[in-house]
């Protein structure tokens, strides 16, 4: 619900979202912002996406990046919010008390200097870490050590019950509001977390924050009310929530997880609880459970951000320092087995130290406490493991599951990182995994894959208490065995012959230079991503390692790794997957060498599940193209409603049910396949037998690929400069061809002798990084309608098909992917309804920025058009649109986008029909009349030598041939309008048949265009006046009307009013239809706007139950038409005004946000886009008044006839809603000739009173209409 910048076009559109596979996602993240856990180790090796693998050694180990679109690192586990404490940690990192020897493996991690880590009296753990980005800014979590694995058979959901009333019910919570900070709770498996994100300073009355943080967090765990009426508020919420997250996402979460742990509490006492438990707790019980666990020694505090050390201290102590000690506190041994009491004396003899880093008077006092029973887990290694005959293949079938999906699990102990020998084989596992995800790259672009992904990941996780390695194989039902055998042939080909030296140099080199990035870039991060590193690697027993020391840890114990050392790993990590079905055959390779296997062994699977479609076409192919999520992404807690009538729909027994892992299947082999369609019939047994068979097939070592240090030979070079002299230009309206930078925002602007723009700014955001956008306007919007090689579709599949290639010039894929690993490149291509779009990360140091634009000469001159690589691009398009039918929200957006466009699908994915016209030829026609010269903007930002940049830039930018300059405005017959259908097309209801029931809702209508200007026609592109502070008390009308006009003039006006505007509404959104109406989880306000297109326009998101979405959408369209009625005010302007601006303050430290502001300040299609409205965004925020939001408000048009809507509900029968509201009101309207239905909610009363006490909190003035300045 948040308004981005108005400078950068990130407004959410009303459209069916575009597949989101490496050439149609966002740019990749640089270094400092892609933390994830330390030890989560995932290679990803889809078709689609190309995985990396995660860190080792306190984050400094990251995905390794591939070119022209296969991006690394998108699908990582990040689990780093979702940890508890590790059942099976060691000795952490402060309190490790053994001396270190002189080098060598066993040598001790030397822990981060800065983390201060200390106990209070009553045995509160604190953790603390200063870091100065964002400035001024902190965050303050409380983590609580008990979740849903510490209730009783009888308390199932209690925990997050409670959650919800301490946090909900807390007064001192509610005094947060408006000052800027933001605040939320979760429960988990092992604990429960508040968190608060909050400025230093209170922005309302200019007071210290942190103080006022504290004492609210201390309220809501150990301080809280229980009042009568709010637990039965929250029961009320937590049932609502059941049903919200009941989708098909988390039916695949419960599987997974319910077969992976079945041995303990985590593979059936899931945080949501049981509904029938829920709804019989009294006040007593819920205050039982909260007193058992909630107390100080229970309990850990983390602070980090940018906090001066004594005064946080100090804070800490005021707030926490009242609460009792409570129950005594006892801690777990390493192993997670016996529990030890310890006595108080231990506390104050902590805290008489003070210090939490050493001396063995504080060393037992210093270990995570618990009071929870250890979880059991049955591990896939060990001299009992490989003697288990393999585990069953559970299957799971649903309806709405689209692809095979086979999981293949081992579950083994967390090695904690505390000596440079776990941090060696922490590297090994990276490298591993890195060679394993290349040589499936190798394989997906051979002619008709069989598979869509394969992804291997390594993962230690917290909040499951075990580390687990995953196979996780999908594909097209119909391909299912062939997919099952490049797996497996891959993994065994690693397992097997291990890695050659050259990829070990290869991969042993690119991960220290990343790593080495990295630690440059430490006082850049976040302090939401330290945070979550600190808490996830205290939670594994990881020694938490300082950015430069982990580098300088990397770099000794990586130099000596052999390829023997690897390869004993892969013998016996991989050995779960390459030998499932073949137990005996893995022991007796085992037994003819042990001493060529890593510890612990071999390996075993200890799960298996394939997620399998009910149905499928005729052929084997799916009916769409959704793949499942990653287990326990979507179990975790984390949204909170308020609501002062929130009524479930369903039955308590009928949640329980749906949730229910155990009744998951269904009746899925009950029902009649949908017309067109057959089942899909396939057995655990069969699946078991494919693997085996695989698995026993010999397998070769691969050859060796070389990979070239220059894709442009310098010789090719010399005579391209020769031939096409490229040289600077003038750049146009500044009269020079060399223009200073501009004096505000840094840019500086060149053009070139072909027509390229060149537009970067040196920013030490990301220290020696950069990244880099190239633009060609167009995009989509070129598109010829029609169903035609050529046609509909022609530019977004086109830049699939380039992104699939993954190759340039003569190169091979191999080659070019060697190479952007070796210097740190990766590439993203993408198509939007304006754009076409290369964005890159790259590493500025070992001449990254010459390999980079090298790689971008080479694609803009001798792109690699493939058959192979088109059709390939053409199947994955055409799964996704086969999905579109069975997706609840998509297809409700796409029915409500049709009514308002027709079969125009330029803001939409083509269809089935519309991409098999699609041709080789067509679809390079349609993208190459964009990527000229002529028409290429180039934006680079980071911490690079200008000097270094302009000659590369010179070089190979330069020397691409010369193309028209283009304003490449819409086709002729892509005009866009709005449509005008009649009333029972505009206002639709459609039922999706699924086993359980939801709703959403989506209301959309026309927007003001985000650069067209109110006053006077257009604005001029030339010199733009800022704007002025407010003129002084009591200045004449005239004044005050110039000054408004002048204001009202500037380029920025009507996208900086629409985003203001927006934040408004969404706040009153969220108070009125979510908190105090209760009709609703999530709601929002969103804009789409365009730089060159003429259009825009808004909608509203709703999701609900099926008895009350009609009223929800109804509620949230009388809160868009009372917005006049029910007056802005003041505050709630400034509220929107601080939001926004402090947004953009801290977006300005990320170098992709950068490209976003640079974005067309060169292009001829956006006159009004100049280097001064990058200086007057913050200005324009400021300056802004209620009138202004009034004037902008006036250009909606929310009546009947001039919106569009559309419920979707899904579940066995079309259910609660027989049609639409607004329809109901249609008799009534005509007969009238009213110009608009008069159409309420179902209680006035309450709505108005919901916007009474909304206006209440914001202060308003009350009814009359808008304020004058």
């Amino acid at each position: 619900m948040q308004a981005r910048s108005s400078l950068v076009n990130r407004h959410a559109v009303l459209r069916v979202a575009p597949f989101q596979g490496p050439a149609a996602s966002q740019a990749p993240k640089p270094s400092a912002r892609r933390l994830v856990n330390p030890t989560t180790s995932r290679s990803s090796l889809p078709a689609r996406r190309c995985v990396g693998v995660s860190s080792v050694g306190s984050r400094q180990l990251q995905p390794l990046r591939a070119p022209l679109g296969r991006q690394s690192g998108s699908r990582l586990h990040n689990r780093s919010r979702r940890h508890g404490t590790s059942l099976l940690a060691a000795l952490l990192a402060e309190d490790a008390v053994v001396a270190p020897s002189e080098g060598g493996p066993s040598q001790a991690l030397e822990p981060h200097q800065a983390l201060d880590i200390y106990y209070l009296d009553n045995g509160l753990r604190v953790v603390f870490l200063p870091n100065p980005s964002p400035v001024d800014r902190f965050e303050a979590h409380l983590e609580v050590h008990t979740g849903s694995v510490d209730e009783s058979a009888e308390e199932q959901g209690i925990a997050h019950l409670v959650e919800h009333v301490t946090f909900l019910g807390s007064k001192k919570r509610e005094t947060l509001l408006g000052t800027g900070a933001r605040s939320n709770a979760y429960t988990d498996f092992h604990h429960t977390v508040f968190h608060v994100h909050a400025p230093r300073v209170n922005a309302g009355t200019g007071a210290p924050m942190l103080a006022q943080v504290l004492d609210a967090l201390a309220e809501i765990a150990f301080e809280p009310e229980f009042l009568p009426s709010r637990i039965e508020k929250e029961r009320k919420a937590v049932t609502a929530e059941a049903q919200m997250m009941n989708t098909i996402e988390y039916r695949v979460d419960c599987q997974l997880l319910q077969y992976l742990h079945a041995e303990n509490a985590l593979g059936y006492r899931f945080p949501i609880g049981k509904m029938e438990q829920v709804a019989g707790w009294d006040r007593a019980a819920i205050m039982d459970f909260w007193a058992r666990g909630y107390h100080p020694a229970n309990a850990t505090l983390y602070l980090v951000g940018d906090l001066e050390p004594a005064a946080a201290r100090a804070a800490v102590r005021q707030a926490f320092d009242r609460v009792p000690a409570g129950r005594r506190s006892v801690r777990r041994d390493p192993q997670g087995v016996a529990a030890v009491e310890l006595p108080e004396e231990a506390h104050a003899s902590a805290s008489a130290t003070g210090a939490g880093t050493g001396g063995a008077a504080t060393h037992l006092s210093l270990l995570p406490t618990s009071l929870r029973p250890p979880v059991q887990h049955a591990w896939g290694c060990g001299a009992a493991a490989p003697a288990k005959p393999p585990p069953q293949i559970s299957v799971f079938r649903h309806r709405l599951l689209q692809l095979f999906q086979l999981s293949l699990f081992c579950k083994l102990p967390i090695q904690p990182l505390t000596t440079m020998q776990d941090l060696r084989r922490a590297f090994m596992v990276r490298i591993l995994l890195s060679v394993l995800q290349f040589r499936v790259n190798a394989r997906y672009v051979e002619a008709d894959p069989p598979f869509v992904s394969i992804e291997l990941d390594h993962s230690d996780s917290g909040r499951e208490g075990c580390a687990v390695s995953t196979l996780t194989i999908t594909s097209e039902p119909g391909d299912w065995r062939g997919a099952v055998g490049v797996a497996v042939a891959e993994l065994r080909r690693l397992q097997r012959h291990g890695v050659s030296p050259s990829e070990l140099a290869r991969y042993r080199t690119a991960l220290l230079r990343d790593s080495e990035q990295l630690a440059e870039a430490a006082h850049s991060t976040p302090s939401a991503e330290h945070l979550d590193f600190v808490m996830e690697s205290l939670a594994l027993g990881h020694t938490v390692l300082g950015p430069r020391e982990a580098h300088e840890a990397l770099v000794a114990t990586a130099e000596g790794i052999s390829a023997e050392e690897v390869g004993a790993l892969a013998r016996s990590l991989l050995s779960f997957a390459s030998h499932f079905g073949n137990e005996a055959q893995l022991m007796e390779e085992y037994a003819a060498d042990p001493e060529a296997w890593a510890a612990p062994g071999p390996s075993v699977a200890t799960a298996a599940v394939a997620c399998l479609p009910a149905f499928t076409d005729a052929s084997g192919h799916s009916s769409g193209g959704g793949v499942p999520l990653a287990r326990g992404a979507s179990l975790a807690t984390t949204q909170h409603v308020d609501p002062a009538a929130l009524r479930a729909t369903a039955p308590a027994a009928a949640l329980d049910a749906a949730l229910d892992p155990s009744a998951a299947d269904g009746d899925a082999d009950d029902e009649e396949p949908p017309e067109g369609a057959v089942r899909f019939r396939l057995s655990g047994e069969e699946i078991a037998a494919a693997l085996a068979e695989a698995g026993g097939a010999d397998v070769a070592p691969l050859p060796e690929v070389d990979v070239p240090e220059h894709l442009v030979p310098e010789d090719v070079l010399a005579a391209l400069l020769e031939e096409r002299q490229p040289a600077w230009v003038e750049v146009p309206g500044a009269g020079s061809a060399r223009p200073a930078p501009h004096p505000a925002s840094g840019v500086v602007q060149r053009r070139l002798s072909n027509g390229v723009a060149l537009n970067y700014r040196v920013t030490p955001n990301e220290p020696r990084a950069a990244a880099l956008r190239v633009t060609a306007a167009g995009g989509r919007a070129r598109e010829r309608a029609a169903v035609a090689p050529d046609g509909t579709g022609a530019v977004t599949v086109g830049v699939r098909a380039l992104s699939e290639s993954g190759t340039v010039g003569g190169w091979a894929r191999e080659q070019v992917e060697l190479f952007c690993i070796s210097k740190l490149i990766n590439c993203v291509l993408e198509a939007d309804e304006e754009h076409v779009a290369m964005d890159f990360h790259l590493a500025v140091s070992g001449g990254g920025i010459a390999a980079t634009f090298q790689l971008l000469h080479l694609f803009l001159e001798a792109p690699a058009w493939e058959g192979a690589a088109a059709e390939r691009a053409k199947q994955m398009y055409a799964s996704h649109a086969r999905a579109l039918p069975k997706s609840l929200e998509r297809a409700t957006a796409d029915r409500i986008m049709t009514a308002m466009m027709g079969v125009d699908r330029q803001f939409r994915d083509p269809t089935q029909e519309e991409i098999a016209a699609l041709s080789l030829e067509g679809m390079r026609a349609a993208v190459s009349a964009q990527l000229r010269a002529g028409n290429l903007e180039v934006c680079v930002v980071g911490d690079f030598d200008p000097a270094e940049l302009e000659d590369a830039a010179l070089k190979y930018l330069g020397t691409v041939a010369p193309g028209d300059v283009r304003d490449a405005t819409p086709a002729p017959d892509r005009a866009f309008a709005l449509l005008a259908p009649p009333m029972r097309r505009r206002h639709s209801v459609w039922h999706l048949r699924d086993s359980d029931e939801r709703a959403c809702a989506f209301i959309a209508g026309a927007a003001p265009p985000r650069w067209a200007i109110a006053q006077d026609g257009a604005a001029s592109a030339g010199t733009v006046a800022p704007p002025a502070p407010p003129p002084a008390r009591g200045s004449s009308p005239a004044v005050w009307a110039e000054h408004n006009a002048v204001r009202r003039r500037h380029p920025l006006y009507p996208s900086v009013t629409l985003a203001l505007l927006t934040e408004v509404v969404n706040s009153r959104l969220f108070t009125t239809v979510r908190d105090t109406l209760g009709l609703t989880y999530d709601v929002s306000f969103e804009l789409a706007g365009f730089d060159r297109l003429p259009a825009g326009w808004f909608h509203v998101a709703v999701t609900s139950t099926p008895g009350k979405i009609g009223e929800a959408a109804m509620a949230s369209l009388r809160v868009l038409r009372t917005l006049r009625t029910q007056p802005i005010s003041g505050r709630e302007l400034q509220r929107a005004q601080r939001t926004l601006a402090a947004r953009h303050e801290t977006d300005l430290k990320d170098n992709g946000y950068w490209l976003g502001l640079m974005a067309n300040l060169q292009a001829p299609g956006v006159p009004l886009k100049t280097l001064d409205c990058l200086r007057d965004l913050r200005a324009m925020y400021d300056t802004a008044t209620v009138d202004d939001l009034y004037d902008m408000h006036q250009k909606f048009n929310f009546d009947d006839d001039a919106i569009f809507s559309c419920i979707g509900v899904s579940g066995r029968e079309a259910g609660a809603v027989k049609d639409h509201p607004l329809l109901a009101a249609l008799p009534a309207q005509r007969e009238d000739g009213a110009g608009e239905a008069v159409v309420d909610v179902k209680d006035a009363d309450a709505f108005f009173s919901a916007v009474k006490v909304f206006m209440q909190q914001m202060g308003s003035a009350g009814p009359g209409g808008p304020p004058k300045p």
